[in-house]
């Protein structure tokens, strides 16, 4: 850290650490970060010294009840003030080699890169599990404000990076376990929250590939990672990477067969929270809106797979810059059935997805909210439209008045998946929207039929 101790002035980036009880860890890692110009904690309720330690080393303390792990981490970076942020948990320390070359990365501020991948040394008590896949799993955590995001899920949220990564050298120093019991327990939570998850997502698990998956995880991470080096805590780590899956599938299974009333009740348990808390709040003006042929031209009968086949119908940018300026929370629902059935990648909807995201941003327009279901047109699931899973998920994380509330689609099974969720329906022609017209009937009408959602906002805003 001598070469930090030399800087006349801190280094300009945010460090944002959520917490939770955790005044046996909080202070090391604080100590570990007081070289950075701003520090950011959100404590998530905590009942023990927390926030008394946090404010040795930062004003910068906000409480916050922790229901979806992605929303929290994404609160975080709202708070920080700085372009550049490093994200860490109380469990976590920079080492000093990371952070000077952290210094070092700021200080260059190179245009073409977005982000930062960082290796995590994560410990086991006082031994480093050093090959079994855990080292150095890199994870990005450094990164520019404006170009990064956290999927709003509760388990593992995926980072979503819009530009260029690269890698530091330099470990941040994980003291997640204190045992193999703390593991166990860690191992258990998180099981259920994945089984949970596929139950939400209406996701068809098997138990054939979880098996498979069970049996390849360890077989990877033992022979090719070299878990085998680590003797038998390495061993442990790779049965336990593996039986991860199967676990998940155990539980998975038990909510789907043994009691369908309690598996629903289970798979809401860990979000209800979130549910009640909205009720007291106040409820916002929101608007969903369908994608593709609503907010930019669709290419009928295919996917939009690349940034470059992306086009805004005339008349969006000034109807959503209107609906921001009247105080309107715009959600994105979008099926994108194109990944489920092998048509185009994942990483392809991101770079789409972070290029509408880009250039909303230079007319003044940021979407918080957007849900997609992936799943392919032969699956079973309860996400794609015209089922109504994706406002369910979103209505988890917005307080809104769904009587007052519109969903802009140019499909029958956008006003269907509206009805269903009860939301009025506005029905635009642009997009598919010529063709599905001729399909509805007097049981299936929208509420209101405009030629685009420029059309569409007028009405709303007259």
């Amino acid at each position: 850290m001598a070469e930090l101790q030399t800087l006349n002035q801190k280094v300009p980036i945010s460090i944002v650490i959520i917490a939770k009880n955790e005044e046996a860890k909080i202070a090391e890692c604080l100590e570990s970060v007081t070289w950075a110009k701003e520090i950011v904690v959100i404590d998530d309720v905590s009942t023990d010294r927390t926030v008394e330690i946090v404010k040795r080393y930062t004003d910068k303390v906000f409480t916050r009840k922790m229901e979806i792990e992605g929303v929290q981490r994404n609160f975080s970076i709202e708070k920080a003030t700085q372009e550049w942020i490093l994200s860490i948990d109380a469990d976590e320390r920079v080492s000093p080699e990371l952070a000077v070359n952290i210094a070092q990365a700021v200080s260059k501020n190179d245009s073409e890169i977005s982000a930062y991948a960082i290796p995590v040394k994560t410990f086991i008590g006082k031994r480093w599990i050093a090959h079994s896949g855990y080292y150095p799993a890199t994870k990005m955590r450094m990164f520019r404000k404006n170009k990064f995001r956290y999927e709003e899920v509760a388990v593992h949220p995926r980072a979503l990076l819009d530009g260029k990564r690269e890698f530091l050298k330099g470990d941040i120093i994980h003291y997640g376990f204190k045992d193999l019991a703390h593991f166990i327990n860690k191992l258990n939570v998180q099981t259920t929250q994945e089984a949970e998850k596929w139950i939400l997502d209406g996701r068809k698990v098997g138990l054939f590939n979880s098996l498979r998956k069970t049996i390849d995880r360890f077989s990877r991470n033992y022979f090719g990672k070299k878990g085998y080096k680590d003797g038998f805590l390495g061993f442990m780590m790779c049965f336990f990477h593996g039986l991860y899956q199967i676990l998940s599938y155990s539980k998975y299974w038990e909510m789907k067969k043994m009691s369908s009333v309690d598996s629903r009740q289970s798979a809401e348990s860990s979000r209800q929270k979130a549910v009640d808390s909205n009720r007291s709040a106040k409820p916002r003006k929101v608007i969903f809106l369908d994608r593709d042929g609503v907010i930019n031209q669709d290419l009928i009968g295919d996917y939009i797979k690349h940034p470059d086949e992306w086009k805004f119908i005339d008349g969006t940018i000034d109807a959503m810059q209107r609906l921001r300026d009247t105080g309107y929370e715009m959600v994105v629902i979008s099926n994108q059935a194109g990944i489920g059935d092998g048509e185009f990648t994942e990483k392809q909807l991101n770079a789409v997805t972070e290029h509408m995201q880009s250039e909303l941003k230079k007319n003044g327009i940021h979407i918080k909210h957007i849900y997609y279901c992936l799943h392919g047109k032969s699956q079973i699931c309860n996400c794609r439209k015209p089922k109504p899973g994706l406002f369910e998920q979103a209505s988890l994380n917005l307080k809104f008045d769904k009587v007052e509330t519109c969903f802009v689609g140019d499909k029958v099974s956008d006003v269907e998946a509206g009805r269903a969720f009860g939301l009025k329906t506005i029905f635009v022609l642009t997009g598919h929207g010529q063709n599905e017209v001729k399909k509805f009937n007097a049981a299936n009408k929208p509420d209101h039929v405009f030629a685009n959602l420029k059309e569409a906002v007028d009405y709303l805003l007259k």
